[in-house]
């Protein structure tokens, strides 16, 4: 893990080019609290701040140092390609994995990058012909902002490396909070700061002559069509090697190796391919408990831990300890981002960087094979899509919403029941995504005084429009929760969360030939009859008892509903009080107080809305001015 950002300073705007190349990295202390490499080079400046044993004099050059790179991540299939171009005469200064990038783009241009494997956020000068080509990994593990002014071009690894920039203003984008307010984050390509944009993942941009060139792909995540048809046995074979070697490939320069293990299907399964490739004991996991019954699932956790045998460690949350943490970690937010498991996933950050620099983990299961409800639920709405709506209220939909809920309440409407219902008759990519919105866009009109603008669906349009596969709905809808929710919701959580506490995180399923794998499997092999995830959850079976695999899924959450009520109840009240509200300016104070009035006295649950705003007005006061 590192933190990059620099600057191509076209017109000579900055007064001195050092002081504000010292001020945008600092910023990024955290993300690379061992070390900072930095150097002004005529109107150019690069920075990196790193996590690890590497020790760059400055940023990599090539021979001539005509060319200098700064790289958060790791390529990992440098030795290949150092293999190659040493066999084309390039000749290589250190063992750093970035070097290869210099010397593949002497070779090959921009074209090196559809060579790359790994995990990056890059920067490349081009000191001759005062260039900055920047890239951005296959899919976005890695974060990258810019900022193109008339004066001069930015780049940071956060917001706040181009915000600590002379010349970069804090602008709100309207649009980027109405997609806040909608998704609990805001979407590639868009920020919440109108100056600067997120370069989108598996795209690269080229810098020169005073103006940015649109970002070109060099990947695309696409589907054959048709799928191709294979037993079922020889999918469970091919998952589980290329599992085998995405783990190995993350756990070079791993020691002591370290996991997530939640006790979910995916990490339990990083955790079983650890386990093949070194001795047990070697491995240490890292899980958290929480005291809420219907929240925790420490039990499979320990359970996982017990089976492999690793050596386990767990950390219990509690309202005390999360309030305690919660300034810090919503507080370093330079841009709002409204998923309440960043709490839980700094948490166990924390823990696990006391004792392991990096840790794999197990994020994009559910988007590459099938581990979410809705894709049932968009099936049954393709099918219910057809029938009148007036026969759909009164003999389906009414009857459902009278069923009660675990509480023994009736559900009266505040429910999926009636969520499902509301967006039958919308695009599927519309509806998949309003299902799990915060707020509905009429309530964001209410919200914020002004109509919902479709530029703030514009995203969901967009991805749809890209989609390249076979006409199923499950498969389009996995692909959009893997471009939006997964690459702009939650990569960023967990960078965020993991690079507050220091720790680098590596994905196994994020691998490129994993994700390429999943992508020629049929989806009945993903979600099938009333099973998510049919094939990873039979995988799961090789290493783990039928129990274990065979459950209810859980997800990695806190009781926000209940904590809101109890001991997070004065925070709540004050940072959402009447007077912060009006004074930011963003919403409605009205409707925020109506919202938390109705959650405390339990006349409804709003805790996902009330947790968006919460963290909307927190950011605000930390970086809007």
């Amino acid at each position: 893990m590192s933190g990059i950002c620099g600057f191509i300073d076209w017109q000579g705007a900055l007064a001195s080019p050092e002081a504000a190349l010292r001020g945008m990295d600092t910023t990024l202390a955290r993300r690379g609290p061992e070390g900072v490499s930095s150097g002004v080079y005529n109107r150019a400046g690069l920075s990196i701040r790193w996590l690890g044993s590497a020790d760059p004099a400055a940023p990599v050059a090539n021979e001539d140092s005509s060319l200098r790179l700064v790289c958060d991540g790791t390529i990992l299939n440098a030795t290949e390609l150092r293999i190659q171009l040493e066999q084309k005469g390039h000749h290589f200064s250190s063992a750093l994995s970035w070097e290869v990038v210099l010397h593949a783009y002497e070779e090959f241009g921009t074209d090196a990058f559809a060579r790359l494997q790994g995990v990056f956020a890059l920067a490349l000068l081009d000191t001759k012909a005062s260039r900055i080509v920047i890239a951005r990994d296959r899919v976005g593990e890695k974060p990258l902002f810019y900022a193109d002014t008339p004066a001069l071009f930015a780049f940071g690894s956060e917001p706040k490396a181009l915000l600590a920039c002379p010349g970069i203003d804090r602008t709100l984008d309207p649009v980027g909070l109405q997609q806040y307010l909608l998704y609990g984050c805001v979407m590639n390509p868009r920020s919440i700061f109108r100056s600067m944009r997120k370069l989108p993942e598996g795209h690269f941009a080229v810098v020169e002559n005073g103006a940015l060139s649109p970002p070109k792909p060099f990947w695309r995540y696409v589907f054959p069509d048709p799928p191709e048809r294979r037993p079922e046995t020889e999918w469970l074979d091919d998952i589980d090697a290329a599992l085998q070697r995405s783990v190995a490939r993350r756990l070079v320069g791993t020691e002591p190796p370290g996991a997530f293990l939640s006790g979910g299907i995916d990490s339990s399964l990083v955790v079983a391919h650890m386990c093949r490739a070194l001795p047990p004991e070697r491995v240490k996991t890292f899980s958290i408990a929480l005291d809420d019954p219907a929240y925790d699932e420490s039990r499979w956790s320990r359970w996982a831990a017990q089976i492999m045998r690793t050596d386990h460690h767990e950390f219990r949350l509690s309202p005390r300890h999360m309030i305690d943490v919660l300034d810090s970690v919503v507080g370093s937010l330079d841009e709002p981002m409204g998923d309440s498991s960043i709490i839980p996933t700094h948490v166990v950050s924390a823990l696990t960087r006391t004792h392991v620099a990096a840790a794999l983990a197990g994020d994009a299961g559910d988007e590459l094979f099938g581990g979410y409800p809705k894709y049932f639920a968009q099936r049954w709405a393709a099918v219910l899509a057809h029938v009148p709506a007036p026969l759909r209220r009164w003999c389906i939909e009414m009857p459902l919403r009278l069923l009660p809920s675990p509480d023994g309440s009736v559900l009266l409407g505040q429910n999926k029941i009636a969520a499902f219902f509301r967006s039958i008759d919308q695009d599927y990519a519309v509806r998949s995504h309003l299902w799990v919105a915060a707020f509905l866009p009429d309530q964001i009109a209410e919200l914020i005084g002004s109509p919902f603008t479709q530029d703030a669906l514009e995203p969901v349009l967009r991805r749809a429009a890209e989609y390249q596969g076979p006409d199923d709905i499950v498969t389009k809808s996995m692909f959009l929760d893997f471009k939006l929710l997964l690459l702009d919701g939650s990569n960023v959580k967990t960078d965020r969360a993991s690079s507050l506490a220091g720790l680098e995180l590596r994905e196994p399923f994020m691998d490129t030939e994993v994700i390429e794998l999943a992508a020629r499997i049929p989806s009945q092999f993903k979600v099938k009859r009333l099973c998510t995830k049919y094939l990873t959850r039979l995988l799961a079976t090789r290493y783990y008892p039928r129990e274990f695999v065979y459950r209810k899924k859980w997800g990695f959450g806190i009781p926000v509903k209940r904590w809101i009520r109890g001991e997070l109840r004065p925070r709540f009240q004050d940072v959402l009080s009447t007077d912060n509200v009006r004074k930011a300016g963003l919403v409605n104070p009205a409707f925020c107080t109506k919202l938390l009035d109705d959650h405390l006295a339990e006349r409804s649950s709003c805790a996902g809305q009330l947790w968006n705003l919460f963290v909307l007005h927190l950011w605000h006061a930390n970086w809007s001015a």
